[in-house]
């Protein structure tokens, strides 16, 4: 009997993540707006009422799409970040994995790009809904490292953080929704560069 549940459990488990994988790429073809339930339903091969059995609906859908996405991903790159000796290492790590999550996945970072900016009726009805809360709170540490060890000059940690988010976002959309031919690995570098040294000569 246990092991009949258990193997239920982890179909249910599996089932569930096939939807929301569906979701990303029905988000990511379509748009959050053009999307129905159907459509999710078709690319994960279930029935329309299966859906609903884990989502209540296709706002929630969107929610957990982005928090399980990342929260899932965050702890991948946070061990591969924490490996890392020096804060300003794990900054740039951190930078590195970030983009090579949405190279290996350009499903994934069209999918942020367009539906990471909802309408702000949306965000009015899900006052909670913050996709990038664990990202960004990761994100604050380690700059306060790298600034706490001096690999980083005193300064606005928040600032910097929107520096470098603001920045693999824009990239990412150009890379991913707008078609631009450029190497995200040469940029990347450029932008880590630029970050760290500024724009001033170098002695």
């Amino acid at each position: 009997m246990q092991r009949n549940l258990r193997g239920l459990k982890t179909k249910q488990i599996a089932k569930r993540r096939a939807i929301l994988e569906a979701a990303i790429e029905s988000f990511a073809q379509k748009g959050f707006h053009n999307t129905r339930i159907a459509d999710v339903a078709q690319q994960a091969q279930v029935a329309d009422g299966t859906v609903y059995l884990y989502f209540q609906n296709k706002d929630e859908l969107l929610i957990k799409a982005f928090e399980e996405m990342f929260d899932a991903n965050l702890q991948r790159i946070r061990d591969e970040v924490d490996k890392q000796e020096t804060g300003i290492d794990r900054l740039n790590r951190f930078f590195e994995l970030h983009v090579e999550l949405f190279t290996e996945n350009p499903r994934i970072a069209q999918f942020m790009a367009v539906e990471l900016r909802q309408s702000p009726e949306f965000y009015n009805k899900y006052p909670e809904y913050s996709p990038f809360k664990s990202y960004m709170s990761y994100m604050r540490q380690l700059c306060d490292q790298a600034v706490n060890e001096g690999e980083v000059r005193p300064i606005n940690t928040e600032a910097l953080i929107m520096i470098i988010f603001g920045t693999i976002d824009f990239v990412l959309t150009e890379w991913s929704v707008k078609g631009r031919v450029f190497s995200l690995g040469i940029i990347k570098n450029d932008i880590m560069d630029i970050i760290r040294f500024g724009t001033r000569p170098r002695d």
